[in-house]
């Protein structure tokens, strides 16, 4: 076995100094838009992705209230609840100890997940790139890079690196906790299944390549216990991890000649010990009326190829090279390279698959692109003639030109909040009004878990993680017959219709409803509470 490269504290400092100023940096948009909220209106918090944002927070909600068993609060019908969505349910319980709000909580939890990230993926770089300008360049993309996504928007295509931040590392630190602890998990279980420790007697001296029995001790059930903690947080990324093992043991078989068994036990234990939560997963998906009606909703389709070939850009190009690099060197072994490219070919295939969460399977393929592109640049830079200036100055432009990318990203949102919120269905994603805030706390005081609160579709999506209550209607996803509530919330407040079905407990009747109409039977309701232009009525 290769013994790891020793990473020096001068080293460790550098890669620490540059991860810390990246996550301090991805929480200059959320102090911009907290700036940007017209008088009246406060930022809530959430700045990729609204509706799945605000979801989170209502996970989170749940656990802040002592629960462990998940429950869909965007949807009116009573059901079971189930053992899923741990990961948030225990940061709420975390922020009920620490008296802390959910957003604080998750903002904490999304910066802390970064940093595990970037510590755990600099030192799975070692094992793939001993050598240190090619690692620290690989480095530097994983922080930096992103795609061509603003050329696609001039175009008219839509690219992933605009959309989807589990298939890029600056954009995941920059979303929510959970993707960027995935894929730190991904990269565990690689690491202590591709170089597995030496164990007991047989440190020091190298791993017995032919011994067919595992020799156990805390360092080989990592692998296995990073796949228990995947499952729990990640799941989908889970399988991508398996069809990833699958398809590197093959290769192992075919280039050795011999079965891989170092490799192969810790696979095991990576199959052993997630899959009884991948099979619980499924079994609710399936029995639970509820969450079956949920996930025949949540159908992620996979991108058109145009869009993620914008999406990787440059960056995808440069891994076609360090692609070819390792393909035409195949009588050098190299388990690291190797590993990548056979992680980013099998997860390309992968989202092609005929499957309802093909997108779902693209997580952390940032990380193998990343690594091929700077393999291939370094190494491509090292063959050429031209002097060191020039090799440095296109280094240099190749990382600027990614770092435009994610900067892009990540200034989209405060572009669109230039427009005031009031004006702007999509801005008004972003902010509540001061009385709409107040409403929503009073709700969360005065209201049960499993009461029905009618909003309006807006306002709908942070009636869960506001008040802990449920929404009749605040989803495309987490509402059972999404589009169905929808525009029975919306006829309604129209008065077209006298009252919804399943009924509500309560409405809540402020400038977002108003915007709708007003509802057929509204003089006849008599108001709990009133505040400015914004009132609540209880309706059973």
């Amino acid at each position: 076995m290769t013994a790891p490269v020793r990473i020096s504290s001068s080293e460790w400092r550098w890669v620490t100094g540059w991860s810390v100023v990246i996550l301090l940096l991805s929480c200059v948009p959320y102090f911009v838009a907290g700036r940007l909220a017209p008088e009246g209106w406060q930022f809530a918090g959430i700045m990729v992705n609204p509706l799945d944002g605000h979801s989170y927070l209502a996970k989170m909600q749940q656990g802040y209230e002592g629960q462990w068993l998940f429950h869909l609060t965007y949807t009116p019908e009573p059901h079971q609840g189930a053992y899923i969505f741990i990961f948030y349910l225990a940061l709420g319980h975390l922020a009920a100890l620490a008296n802390l709000p959910l957003i604080w909580m998750f903002h904490l939890a999304r910066l802390l997940a970064g940093l595990v990230l970037l510590i755990v993926a600099y030192r799975f770089l070692t094992r793939v790139l001993p050598d240190l300008k090619e690692r620290r360049l690989a480095f530097g993309l994983l922080l930096t890079a992103s795609g061509l996504g603003w050329l696609g928007a001039i175009m008219g295509a839509f690219p992933i690196d605009l959309w989807v931040p589990e298939a890029f590392v600056p954009y995941s630190l920059y979303a929510n906790p959970h993707f960027p602890l995935g894929m730190a998990l991904m990269l565990l279980i690689f690491q202590g299944v591709v170089w597995p420790s030496p164990s007991g007697s047989q440190r020091g001296r190298p791993l017995q390549t032919n011994s067919l029995l595992p020799a156990l001790d805390v360092a080989s059930l990592l692998p296995g216990l990073a796949a228990l903690l995947l499952a729990l947080i990640l799941p989908f990324a889970l399988l991508t991890v398996w069809a990833v093992l699958g398809v590197f043991l093959v290769w192992l078989y075919l280039a050795r000649r011999r079965l891989p068994w170092p490799q192969i036990w810790p696979t095991l234990g990576v199959v052993l010990l997630g899959a009884p939560v991948i099979a619980y997963d499924y079994w609710v998906s399936v029995s639970n009326p509820i969450i079956a009606g949920w996930s025949a909703q949540n159908v992620t389709a996979a991108p058109a190829i145009w869009n993620v070939i914008l999406g990787y850009g440059l960056l995808g190009l440069l891994a076609l090279v360090g692609g070819s690099m390792i393909l035409r060197n195949r009588a050098a072994f190299h388990k690291g390279e190797w590993l990548v490219l056979l992680w980013a070919v099998t997860t390309f295939i992968l989202i092609y698959l005929p499957l309802d969460l093909q997108r779902r399977l693209i997580n952390g393929l940032h990380i193998p692109v990343s690594i091929l592109a700077a393999l291939g640049l370094h190494r491509w830079l090292a063959r050429s003639s031209l002097q060191a200036g020039y090799r440095r100055l296109i280094t240099t432009a190749v990382i600027t030109i990614g770092a435009l990318g994610t900067l892009f990203v990540w200034t989209v949102p405060l572009l669109g909040m230039l427009t005031p919120p009031d004006k702007s269905e999509t801005t008004a994603l972003f902010f509540l009004r001061r009385e709409e805030g107040i409403v929503l706390k009073w709700l969360h005081e005065n209201t049960r878990p499993n009461d029905i609160i009618l909003a309006s579709p807006r306002l709908g999506m942070f009636v869960p993680g506001q008040t802990g209550a449920r929404a009749f209607y605040g989803h495309p996803f987490e509402t059972i017959d999404a589009e169905l509530k929808k525009s029975m919330a919306e006829a309604f407040f129209r008065g077209e219709i006298a009252a919804v079905s399943p009924p509500a407990d309560f409405l809540i009747y402020g400038p977002s409803e108003q915007a709708l109409g007003q509802p057929h039977r509204l003089p006849e309701y008599i108001p709990v509470f009133e505040l400015d232009t914004i009132s609540v009525y209880k309706l059973r």
